[in-house]
């Protein structure tokens, strides 16, 4: 879970809060990334090694891909002559 922290504008002095994810979210969310990095390679070795450090923390395949959103990118296109 989140936890908050409040923070103050210098200029202002408004105070805001804004939740900051555990040290234990933040591994997660870093292992999730790594996992996908290795999967768009075919690095099946690698995704094996971070599914069990996921599985070792608890993380289920319906927690890992709970609140995920994937952004869709057109491929680039070449611009001038080829090389």
């Amino acid at each position: 879970m989140s936890q908050k922290q409040t923070a103050t504008n210098v200029r202002t002095g408004e105070r805001t809060e804004s939740e900051v994810p555990t040290a234990d979210e933040a591994y997660v969310s870093a292992l999730l990334r790594e996992r996908e990095g290795y999967a768009t390679y075919g690095r099946e070795d690698r995704v094996q090694a971070v599914d069990e450090e996921l599985k070792r923390l608890g993380v289920t395949r319906a927690d890992a891909h709970k609140g995920t959103e994937r952004a869709v990118t057109k491929p680039r296109e070449r611009r001038g002559t080829s090389r």
